[in-house]
């Protein structure tokens, strides 16, 4: 009995997936998503197959049968707690989200797609109160400072992957031992 649930959750994860998916290739070659910076751009699938995820694992809700309710939980106790990113970057991932919800009403005529636009904006200042209170004295913040003085884009979720993916090998020592080549010097 429990594998048929399972199989049956499985099926209708993979169809919910598939189905943002779809939407969101259509998404791509429309206006709402070049109203979009370059970084958005390449974050957008990422944010909304995310978003789409959390959705259906925490609510059981399909593209569909999204509602304002399920919106608010995710964008603020899910996703400030599943990406370990800075305001700047939660600021990209609102509007990845509220565009991604203006298509889905004006283009796809998905009725909600509106309500969870505006739900999402009137929420960016409490989803950036509660990543900024979540980041409060971690190591998390104090990696996200360092990013920032050496370059990296801290609102490109790339960017952040790849400041976690350093410190995790300089932390691990004996993976930095074991990287280290050494580089034969001339004299001069």
């Amino acid at each position: 009995m429990a594998n048929d649930y399972l199989e049956k959750a499985n099926h209708l994860f993979e169809e919910a997936m598939s189905d943002t998916k779809e939407k969101l290739n259509v998404f791509e070659k429309t206006f709402y998503y070049r109203q979009l910076d370059y970084s958005e751009r390449r974050m957008s699938q990422r944010v909304i197959m995310s978003f789409s995820e959390y959705m259906f694992d925490y609510h059981f809700q399909t593209l569909d049968n999204w509602n304002e309710q399920a919106l608010q939980d995710v964008l603020l106790d899910i996703f400030p707690h599943e990406v370990i990113a800075g305001k700047k970057c939660f600021e990209k991932i609102l509007l990845i989200l509220a565009k991604f919800f203006e298509f889905l009403y004006f283009h796809e005529k998905f009725s909600q797609g509106l309500q969870l636009a505006e739900t999402t904006k009137n929420l960016k200042e409490l989803v950036l109160l509660e990543v900024e209170n979540l980041l409060i004295g971690t190591p998390e913040a104090d990696l996200l400072t360092l990013g920032e003085e050496i370059g990296l884009d801290i609102s490109n979720l790339e960017d952040i992957d790849c400041l976690y993916q350093l410190a995790e090998l300089v932390q691990n020592e004996g993976t930095r031992s074991r990287n280290i080549i050494s580089m034969k010097v001339r004299k001069i």
